[in-house]
């Protein structure tokens, strides 16, 4: 700082040739030097996040675990607008019918978003060419496609639905996987880590049911609002061991805590733009509105929740995070489904299953298939001219045994 005082130089101008008394320096020098001071900058912006990540953390930010967990359950009506990245290492092959999902879940996620409400909000998927946006409205959802230049209105989605990536961000990730976890799951603390500006201390909740892939979820958020700001997910192995590291890792590098401007939340079509309308924009809506006759009333040993209204073909079973769903599928969909796993290499599996004898003393052929990952299972089985898919973050002896229930009830 002292010389730059004496002598006035800058950066800039230490990087320059002498004056040699009017020559100008080769082109090819100057290029260089350019380049230099491009690659000096390029490389200090880069280590900026580095820097800011090894902030140390502030000791006053402890936090009885318990405690931080319950205020994280209830930070819903926490205002915020930010930048998250979401991985996914469940390595699940490119099924077309299912190619949102497994790409979701086995890459990483560039999520831009804006949150009032639980029925106010929007999230902007960021692609290398564009990106895809979704907007949650207290009258329904609007999805902007930046390639197709499309604005759809989408009526309502089920409660029970395909994942998508405003499900990724850290404040819904903590607070819905939360929500599938039992109170006398035991909850310890984690250290403290600097997470988009905020000092957060973190706990661990160690599922205990047997009957899910689910370990462990780690969560860190702010200890004032209880907003979420980190989110990792821990499977475990048939023993119960904990993996070593998380399959699913969701966090905050940019947050401002405080209610977004509401027209960021007002979804509106530019200039040329096509408007379209849809009642649902999920697989699930669309397959899930047809006869609750047509999945059963038990699977696994689980009743059957109560449908949702409008989607009363949708069977799901139990509200934890052992969680089972069952949907109908129509042939021209479950053949295609079935083909796809076979193909998917040690990602998907055959389940043999038995469907039971009709009054004609026949039984009905009976195929079923898995995709199969670490966290998450989804299974395709047909009993004659009848199919559903079934799927959770269960094991596989769970989703066995849940396969075999659907083939038997069919008569």
């Amino acid at each position: 700082m002292r010389e730059t005082q004496q002598t006035g130089t800058t950066l800039l101008d230490r990087l320059r040739p002498a004056d040699d008394g009017g020559s100008a320096p080769p082109v090819r020098a100057l290029r260089r030097r350019r380049w230099a001071v491009v690659a000096l900058v390029a490389a200090l912006l880069v280590a900026v996040p580095a820097v800011v990540a090894a902030w140390p953390v502030s000791p006053s930010v402890e936090m009885p675990p318990a405690q931080l967990r319950d205020r994280v359950a209830a930070s819903d009506g926490v205002g915020w607008s930010g930048y998250a990245e979401a991985s996914g290492g469940l390595n699940l092959p490119t099924v077309a019918q299912f190619s949102d999902v497994t790409s979701l879940l086995s890459g990483t996620s560039r999520l831009r978003a804006w949150y009032a409400a639980p029925d106010r909000s929007r999230v902007d998927q960021l692609y290398a060419g564009g990106e895809r946006g979704r907007y949650v409205t207290p009258t329904g959802q609007a999805v902007w496609d930046y390639g197709a230049q499309l604005l759809t209105l989408v009526r309502r989605d089920p409660l029970v639905r395909l994942p998508r990536s405003d499900d990724l961000l850290p404040p819904q990730l903590a607070r819905r996987l939360l929500s599938g976890t039992l109170p006398d799951d035991p909850v310890s603390g984690l250290a403290p880590r600097r997470i988009a500006g905020v000092d957060a201390p973190g706990f661990r909740v160690a599922v205990a049911d047997p009957r899910t892939t689910v370990g462990a979820l780690d969560v860190w958020a702010d200890p004032t609002s209880g907003l979420p700001v980190a989110v990792e997910i821990r499977t475990k192995t048939a023993a119960g061991v904990l993996a070593p590291a998380p399959v699913v890792v969701s966090r905050f590098f940019e947050l401002e805590q405080a209610a977004p401007d509401p027209a960021v939340l007002d979804a509106q079509a530019p200039p040329g733009a096509g408007t379209t309308r849809s009642p649902t924009s999920d697989l699930f809506g669309v397959l899930g509105r047809g006869n609750p006759a047509a999945v059963p009333a038990t699977v696994d040993g689980v009743g059957r929740e109560r449908p949702q209204r409008g989607f009363g073909a949708i069977g799901k079973y139990g509200t934890t995070l052992s969680q089972l769903v069952v949907v109908p599928l129509p042939p021209d969909l479950s053949g295609p489904l079935l083909d796809n796993i076979e193909r998917a290499g040690r990602n998907g599996r055959t389940i043999t299953v038995t469907a039971p004898e009709r009054t004609n003393g026949r039984s009905a052929n009976a195929t079923a298939g898995a995709l199969s990952s670490p966290l998450l299972q989804l299974a395709v089985v047909e009993v004659g001219d009848r199919a559903w898919a079934v799927g959770g973050l269960v094991p596989d002896d769970v989703l066995d045994r849940a396969v075999t229930d659907i083939a038997r009830s069919v008569s």
